[in-house]
């Protein structure tokens, strides 16, 4: 029986030990090119006056398929993960450029401070929404879309109902 020595490894038989390659996670895996030396190197040393039953032949041929169908289902959920993610920050900054202009409160992330004023900017921190408050005091503070408490029409007119229940407008002045 001859040695042979296939990716760095020797053997004295026909089965071989495959580079292996290591993914993200630190966990080792077999690729599809690491089966495909593998069945090569099976079929460069398979003896042809005995040649390996059809069944098993199929059955790797069978693995192989499976591996490349999961390969790339792998690999369309990744994008599709990708694409989400995408559309989920789009759609919450959506959201949040809707507020500009309105007034709105709510609690900072300390979870005392009471944040009031008018939305003057919306901007993606961390893949998060967080909007620009401009207070009454002219100071501007950031408030995270999930910490929002109350949200109002910022206008020029307060509207009011008389005693007999006829609504009527007064302008008002000053900024609210």
């Amino acid at each position: 029986m001859s040695t042979t020595t296939v990716n760095g490894t020797s053997s004295t038989t026909t089965s071989t030990t495959p580079s292996t390659s290591t993914n993200t996670t630190g966990t080792t895996t077999l690729g599809q090119d690491d089966f495909l030396k593998l069945l090569v190197t099976q079929m460069q040393n398979e003896d042809p006056m005995n040649p390996p039953d059809d069944t098993q032949s199929i059955a790797e041929m069978a693995q192989f398929s499976a591996l490349e169908q999961m390969t790339n289902i792998s690999t369309a959920i990744n994008t599709l993960n990708t694409n989400m993610t995408n559309y989920m920050q789009q759609a919450s900054l959506s959201q949040g450029a809707a507020l500009i202009g309105k007034s709105v409160s709510g609690v900072d992330t300390d979870g005392t401070t009471t944040i009031a004023g008018t939305v003057e900017a919306v901007q993606l921190v961390d893949g998060n929404p967080e909007l620009e408050i401009l207070q009454s005091d002219g100071t501007t503070a950031n408030l995270g879309m999930g910490q929002i408490k109350l949200v109002q029409d910022q206008s020029s007119a307060t509207t009011s109902t008389d005693t007999t229940g006829t609504a009527s407008t007064t302008p008002t002045t000053g900024s609210v």
